[in-house]
């Protein structure tokens, strides 16, 4: 599996089925010669300490960093096949936001 890492913040946290949440997160892309784009991508939480991180410790518009393993996903419906990829998070871990890093 291919991992990856992310830093953001909290958009939402989507309760999609009962043992998985859905964090939309928001993370700002900075490219030479171009303005500044946001791009949202969807992580889904399937471990239960992970879960239970984010629900007791976590709220929307925290600042985050994100580790975990991209998923590839087959679905046939029909003659027809969709290929799609997910994001899984391995762990999270809340950053301080730039207020708390302005504080002496």
């Amino acid at each position: 599996m291919l991992s990856f890492s992310l830093t953001g913040a909290i958009g939402c946290v989507l309760t999609t089925a009962p043992d998985e949440l859905t964090l939309a997160i928001s993370s700002v892309l900075e490219r030479p010669g171009a303005g500044l784009r946001i791009a949202w991508v969807l992580c889904v939480a399937r471990d239960f300490e992970v879960r239970t991180q984010i629900l007791d410790e976590l709220r929307e518009g925290d600042l985050i960093r994100i580790e975990g393993e991209i998923e590839q996903r087959r679905r046939q419906v029909g003659a027809i096949a969709f290929h799609s990829v997910g994001f899984v998070i391995g762990s999270i871990e809340r950053l301080p936001s730039a207020t708390e890093r302005a504080t002496p």
